[in-house]
């Protein structure tokens, strides 16, 4: 029999050997991008947290061989951060970011950078000109993830977590499976393959009405601040080269919040704050044959990652014999407003 002892040892082996066993499988999978391994269980990585996921890996592997970074919406992430070749972009857009969170994590980079940044890539979105309704918004302030990141032994504090496990073995599934859907590599290439024409339409319905909504009537306030957090991101890096674009929803969603939001007068405003700060932007989010053809679209919104290389490429000025002619128009300061009246008429004849 057994002594008092010796169940205790034996207690304190299984303890070793599952805390063992959980630590190996999360550092194997490691899907909160702390580590850069890669392997046949972990090709494929859940998004559950961008801004963390993302933040771990700009501390934890550095930004040292990169030109710049991409910031923006989810709709910027879908554009693969290796179409701006021979430029070294990493693309940091996450999840419905807003333009306040445009500054921490602009240094939070650069602090895990060699330099400066050459090159800082923006794709805004018409929604984040709306004061931002903190209470509604599901996520935290840029600082609550960045201070995660430089939490005393963090990354190994996360690889004795339950909730750790949790992540990886569903990264463990979708890699076996090769199951892409909300998924992405481990060099941060965001997946996005075609849904059915049944989905597509459930999703387009229900969002095109959800996204209208969020513009329209009380709900939407012109912010005040926007081109301040502008300008403070551009007077804090002097030495960087801002390249500007707007977000390519659907013309029909586009459309809709102008007219149906009565919105015209705040996009003008947005359009020109923008340019009055970096001189130029790169709009993509107008009438268009991209944005008119829903099947370029997952739903009203969100653009295949196809589209996302057009977008890149159009930005870099790449030869791409692919880009359609009226998609990505250069507004500046001299063709803004003809710009807009063309775009009111369009408006008029447009068809939702």
């Amino acid at each position: 029999m057994l002594s008092a002892k010796q169940w205790i040892k034996i207690f304190f082996i299984l303890l070793l050997f599952a805390f063992s066993s959980l630590g190996l499988i999360n550092y194997t999978i490691d899907p909160l991008w702390t580590f850069n391994h890669v392997n046949q269980f972990n090709q494929i990585q859940e998004g559950f947290n961008e801004r963390q996921q993302k933040s771990n890996y700009v501390y934890f592997n550095k930004l040292n061989q990169f030109d710049g970074i991409l910031l923006g919406s989810s709709r910027s992430t879908f554009i693969n951060q290796y179409d701006f070749a021979p430029i070294k972009i990493y693309n940091y857009a996450c999840n419905s970011m807003y333009p306040f969170e445009y500054k921490k994590y602009i240094d939070f980079a650069k602090k895990n950078s060699l330099s400066d940044f050459k090159y800082i890539i923006i794709g805004i979105d018409f929604y984040g000109s709306n004061i931002p309704n903190m209470k509604k918004i599901q996520f935290y302030l840029p600082e609550h993830y960045i201070n995660n990141t430089l939490s005393f032994l963090y990354r190994y504090k996360m690889l004795i977590l339950k909730d750790t496990l949790e992540k990886s073995l569903i990264n463990i599934k979708k890699s076996l499976t090769n199951y892409r859907q909300h998924g992405f590599s481990r060099d941060n290439i965001k997946y996005n393959p075609k849904v059915s024409e049944a989905e597509r339409v459930k999703r387009y319905l229900t969002n095109i009405k959800r996204h209208t909504d969020e513009m329209s009537n009380k709900n939407y306030i012109y912010n005040k601040n926007y081109i301040n957090i502008l300008k403070h991101i551009k007077e804090d890096n002097p030495h960087t080269k801002f390249i500007i674009f707007t977000s390519p929803i659907t013309a029909d969603l586009l459309v809709s919040i102008i007219t149906k939001g009565n919105r015209f007068k705040e996009y003008e405003k947005w359009l020109k704050e923008t340019i009055s700060v970096f001189g130029e932007v790169h709009h993509f989010m107008n009438i268009n044959i991209v944005t008119k053809n829903l099947q370029n679209y997952a739903d009203d919104d969100h653009y295949y990652p196809y589209i996302g290389t057009l977008i890149a490429h159009k930005l870099i000025e790449k030869k791409d014999n692919n880009i359609p002619k009226d998609f990505g128009i250069l507004l500046n300061k001299q063709n803004i407003n003809n710009f807009l009246i063309e775009f009111h008429q369009k408006i008029k004849k447009y068809e939702l």
